[in-house]
């Protein structure tokens, strides 16, 4: 990966940050993506890819001290591979006035070499039917001071079976993808006055999670 971007897996979500990202900002905006990952896990449980979970996703983040600027258009993308998929993230970040963000997403997934990582998770959710969310969020400083998060979901619910010859690269039929999100900047004046609830937050849930996982 090149020196300038540090990536990083939180929840679902992949975060990317460009080095000019203070690492107290960076380690911020963690806290508030698994925040409100979890919150809304607890608001619609087993709900992941539905509209309403990633609403609330969205709204605990904003609640957290992320302010709005620019959302994403929720219009169908339709692909026949990881590639159109990727391909087609980076355009719609881009789209968004941030192109900065859409290269740095392209090479934080070419150096993970996360088409691999893509393909994966579409053959074990999207081939059996499933539905899910698949959620990115480059981050960079502007030369204005501000922190900027663009955060990309896509959502997705179809059926699409494996061809055996093309493990790696198709889908044998049209996958339809709505992509949600916006972009976002970071207030750390506000996440000031919250950053102890988020952390208190993340602990509660993060209890009750292994609470349910001993008594399973």
């Amino acid at each position: 990966m090149p020196a300038s971007v540090n990536a990083v897996v939180v929840g679902g979500c992949l975060l990317s940050f460009t080095q000019q990202v203070s690492s107290q900002d960076q380690e911020d905006i963690q806290d508030c993506l698994l925040y409100a990952e979890l919150a809304a896990n607890e608001k619609y449980p087993g709900q992941v890819s539905r509209k309403a979970w990633f609403d609330y996703f969205q709204g605990r983040l904003i609640k957290a001290g992320y302010r709005l600027k620019t959302i994403v258009p929720a219009d169908p993308i339709r692909v026949t591979s990881v590639r159109q998929l990727l391909s087609a993230s980076y355009s719609v970040i881009g789209h968004l006035g941030v192109e900065r963000l859409s290269k740095l997403l392209e090479d934080t997934y070419q150096a993970l070499r996360l088409d691999e990582f893509a393909w994966d998770f579409f053959r074990g959710n999207v081939a059996n039917g499933g539905s899910g969310i698949l959620k990115c969020a480059p981050c960079e400083r502007l030369a204005s001071g501000e922190v900027v998060v663009c955060l990309l979901g896509l959502r997705y619910s179809a059926t699409v079976i494996e061809s055996d010859f093309f493990l790696w690269s198709e889908f044998d039929r049209e996958l339809a993808i709505i992509p949600g999100g916006g972009v976002f900047v970071f207030d750390r004046r506000a996440f000031e006055n919250y950053r102890k609830r988020v952390h208190e937050k993340i602990e509660a849930y993060s209890n009750k999670v292994f609470v349910r996982k001993l008594q399973s």
